[in-house]
Parts: C-alpha cells; sequence; structure tokens
C-alpha cells in the first residue's frame, strides 16, 4: 500500500524555534528554527524513504475559527520577529527539497492535513501525519491513519488515543469541545474535566446528541451555555476545505535542487545539516 506522508509545518517550525537554542550566522540573521525543522525533514526521508510527501503550514490571514470567535487563539503571544523571518526560509528550503507546500487563506495547517487524509483514503493509500498537535488525532483511522510526535517518541493509532484521552478518534472532538482548550481559548462546560467528559460521552455519545437533548443535560450541568458549547464544538471540529487544487500526484517527491540547496545551506553557515543531506540522498535510489 502506498504511504502519504503530512507534515505540520507550522507545529514543527514554532517548536524548533522556541527548543532550542538561539542560532545564527555570523552577520546575525536568526536560523534555530531553520535547523531544528531541516533535521526534523531529513530524518523522515532518511529513515522513511517516503515516495510522497507534502507540508501544510497556516498562514497569518485570519481563519474561519478567528473570524467566528474572535477571542480564539487570543493569549498566544504574537509570532516573533526572529521566527518570521526564517519562515520564508523554511518554506524555500523544503521546496528545494522537492516537498509540496500546502497553505490556503482562511484554514490551519490541520484542516489541509484533513483534506489531504481523506483524499489519501479515497484512492487507498494510508497516511502517517507528523505533528505535535492533538486537534489532528481526530483523524486517526484503524491502521490507515497514524499520528507521529516525535516531540514525545509516540506513535498514536485508534488504541493509543483512547488511552490517553478516554475516548477513540471519532468522539474526540466531542471531548474536547466539553473539557475546552486552554491553549486556543476554547472555554468548555464549566464543571466539565476529562472524567466527567467520558463518561458524559458514554451516555450521549456526542455533542450533537447532548444538544438535541439539551433540557435533560442541563439539569445535570446547570452551569452549561448551549451556544458556548455548540461554538466550542465548531472551533475544535477539523474543517477541510470543500476543494484543494491538488491531486495525490502532485504529491510525489520531486528530485530535489542539491545545488542550490547546499549553496543556501552554505549561506546559513549550517555544516552539519550539509553533511546530513550528502547521507541521506546519497542513500535514496528515487532521485
Amino acid at each position: 500500500m502506498k504511504v502519504l506522508y503530512l507534515f505540520d509545518g507550522s507545529a514543527f517550525l514554532y517548536r524548533s524555534f522556541f527548543a532550542l537554542p538561539p542560532l545564527s550566522t555570523k552577520s546575525g540573521f536568526p536560523t534555530g528554527a531553520v535547523y531544528g525543522f531541516l533535521r526534523s525533514i531529513l530524518s523522515i526521508l532518511k529513515t522513511e524513504k517516503p515516495s510522497y510527501m507534502a507540508i501544510a503550514f497556516d498562514l497569518p490571514a485570519p481563519t474561519h475559527r478567528k473570524l467566528t470567535y474572535s477571542e480564539y487563539k487570543s493569549k498566544r503571544p504574537p509570532t516573533p520577529d526572529p521566527l518570521k523571518v526564517q519562515i520564508p526560509v523554511i518554506k524555500e528550503l523544503s521546496s528545494l527539497l522537492g516537498i509540496k507546500i500546502l497553505e490556503m487563506p482562511g484554514y490551519e495547517a490541520d484542516d489541509l492535513i484533513a483534506y489531504l487524509t481523506k483524499l489519501a483514503l479515497e484512492r487507498s493509500f494510508s497516511v502517517k501525519i507528523y505533528s505535535p498537535d492533538k486537534d489532528v488525532l481526530q483523524l486517526v483511522e484503524n491502521k490507515k491513519v497514524v499520528v507521529v510526535n516525535p516531540i514525545l517518541n509516540e506513535v498514536f493509532d485508534e488504541e493509543k488515543v483512547k488511552e490517553k484521552f478516554g475516548v477513540g478518534p471519532k468522539q474526540l472532538a466531542d471531548y474536547l469541545a466539553l473539557v475546552g482548550d486552554k491553549t486556543d481559548n476554547i472555554e468548555g462546560v464549566k464543571g466539565v474535566g476529562p472524567k466527567t467528559a467520558i463518561s458524559i460521552l458514554k451516555k450521549y455519545g456526542s455533542v450533537e446528541s447532548i444538544l438535541s437533548r439539551w433540557d435533560e443535560f442541563e439539569k445535570a450541568f446547570p452551569q452549561a451555555d448551549r451556544e458556548k458549547l455548540k461554538l466550542a464544538y465548531s472551533l475544535v471540529e477539523l474543517k477541510p476545505p470543500e476543494h484543494l487544487e491538488v491531486e495525490l500526484e502532485d504529491l510525489k517527491l520531486k528530485s530535489p535542487m542539491i545545488d542550490v540547496l547546499k549553496k543556501k545551506l552554505e549561506e546559513l553557515e549550517m555544516k552539519s545539516i550539509l553533511k546530513e543531506l550528502d547521507k541521506v540522498f546519497g542513500q535514496r535510489s528515487l532521485f
């Protein structure tokens, strides 16, 4: 079975920036995020040897979630300038590696990953998603779709999702809507924590069912707000775009522009990445 590898670019560039000590060239250009990001990508290319791969990014334009709820992610600090200047470099180097870059105004990387996952499954591919974001765990499906969190060195299949959250992938959005998500500034149902959310879902099955039986639910949870629960669910649920101008064959890895890559890496003073580049592409017959 063919495998599509999907990489949450936005999550990884932030992780790379904040996880590593500040790095820069002699001229002062910051390179920490670029370094961490490339190491992650090259590691996948080296160990997994993918034939189909894409990297999804958020764009700075407001997403449909932000337009629906102005407080969405409002507690997050703005993107630091030393990271901002590295993002175009990361995208350029990823493209030079032959990897398809995908981004779309109004949508987050997770939504694009959801679209590509559906497309891949329709074409009888399996999917391997690399992301530390729990929202993408909604996409896990039997052995067809797994999520790898390299930060924690964990691979999530359906069993692992249930072990971590107490519910399976199909109920994860319902669970997150009930408990809320402080990271994204999403308020859950007052008085409902993880254990209570699990028991609620055992009884009701979904947020949709809760809303249809609201009078009954409200008696047990008088502090619950129907509209806030509806809003929370709409924010945590993945919403793939109706259409992306991309087909699976567009995601087939292209031959890397090695000479240009090496020149860029020399400018960025990344000697260790240059060595890794030789190791990776010296081993691959695809190119």
